[in-house]
């Protein structure tokens, strides 16, 4: 059978497009398509080492058959045209994050404390200096990534009103590449759910970057996004 995989970051540059076609034997594992595909694309072998399997938007188990019908990614090692989401809380934008907005989408006259983080593209990192980076996302999954850690927040912290956005793109030092927010009856509640936002978020989204130095060089990375 034939399968089509989308690839992203480091997989796509080295590929030069974001999607191959490969046939593969009938109700094949998930677990066994990286390495099937490092034997056919010899290229992405290193690439290929350590990323996951997504199907249907979700990270599949290594048991997992896949199909042709199903939408088959590759997801590289994680940290997070233009997206709307489903609602105002969650976002994946190429358009600039605005701190405003999302206090006021946080804001409500029953809570006594708002916490918003806002991460910003550093200019140095130890001795190497940042020219520009540039995030991509899978935003199919990413938006349900989001919607998981929203909603398990929110119910650990009853009233609790959450906000997790990302910028994709180029973005230059100084601009705002994630804003996470919570608003709560009370203070503590909101400073941890804030943290817990912003770690998960890094931990668990399909969103990478890729750091242009001054120098000419570049990397890829996982998304820290602080």
């Amino acid at each position: 059978m034939q399968i089509e995989i989308r690839l992203f970051a480091n997989l796509k540059e080295i590929m030069g497009q974001d999607k191959i076609s490969i046939d593969v034997p009938d109700a094949l594992p998930a677990g066994e398509l990286p390495s099937l595909v490092a034997s056919r694309y010899p290229q992405l072998e290193d690439a290929l080492a350590n990323v996951l399997v997504a199907k249907n938007h979700a990270l599949a188990r290594l048991t997992d058959t896949l199909r042709p019908t199903d939408e088959i990614a590759f997801i590289p090692p994680v940290g997070g045209g233009e997206m709307e989401s489903v609602a105002p809380w969650l976002r994946v934008t190429e358009k600039p994050l605005a701190v405003e907005e999302a206090y006021q989408l946080l804001e409500d006259p029953n809570h006594g404390g708002t916490v918003l983080f806002v991460g910003t593209v550093r200019e140095w990192t130890g001795q190497r200096h940042t020219d520009h980076l540039v995030y991509e996302a899978y935003p199919e999954m990413v938006y349900k990534q989001l919607a998981t850690i929203q909603a398990e927040v929110e119910r650990r912290y009853p009233g609790m009103k959450t906000l997790q956005w990302h910028r994709i793109g180029k973005l230059l030092p100084t601009d705002i590449a994630v804003i996470c927010g919570a608003s709560s009856p009370h203070r503590a509640a909101a400073f941890e759910a804030a943290n817990t936002l912003i770690e998960r978020l890094k931990r668990e989204a399909a969103i990478w970057k890729k750091e242009y130095f001054a120098d000419g060089s570049t990397a890829w990375r996982a998304n820290p996004s602080s």
